[in-house]
């Protein structure tokens, strides 16, 4: 039975916007090509400068578990809520922490950052994932660990 994902609370949308919120930062950059017509970053563009900042953390905290082969992590939800514009050119400042460890996930949230102002925040489910068997797998002790220095 598929349940539907719980939706942020007002709390935590609100903290994911504040720059001390975060202690795990990456880097990135507005290209030309993530404009939109209007000379806006385009939607998609958020979507990967979020996945810059997860893969980014995920490789911090167990290097190689983005390979997508072995064991590694596999994300499952990806939500992102469109806070205000953003546009080239521009440096683009991605904070990420862990929301809540799980038996075989991390929930982790990100707040994309220009000049000082949050211009999106992320809530994304990452599965420690057995590639080749295609099943979820419990999370490592060490991996447990590192995570929770981001709680």
């Amino acid at each position: 039975m598929s349940h539907p994902a719980p939706e942020p609370t007002d709390s935590l949308t609100l903290s994911l916007t504040d720059r001390s919120a975060y202690s795990y930062w990456t880097r990135d950059h507005v290209r030309f090509q993530d404009l939109d017509r209007l000379g806006h970053v385009n939607n998609v563009a958020f979507a990967v400068y979020c996945e810059t900042g997860r893969v980014d953390f995920a490789e911090a905290t167990s290097p190689g578990s983005t390979a997508g082969t072995g064991i590694g992590w596999t994300i499952v939800r990806l939500l992102i809520d469109f806070r205000a514009q953003a546009h080239y050119p521009g440096e683009v400042m991605i904070g990420t922490r862990v929301l809540k460890l799980g038996t075989s996930s991390c929930r982790i949230g990100q707040g994309l950052f220009m000049d000082d102002v949050c211009f999106a925040t992320a809530d994304s489910v990452m599965v420690w994932t057995d590639v080749a068997a295609g099943r979820s797998l419990p999370l490592p002790d060490d991996l447990r660990t590192a995570m929770g220095r981001y709680l």
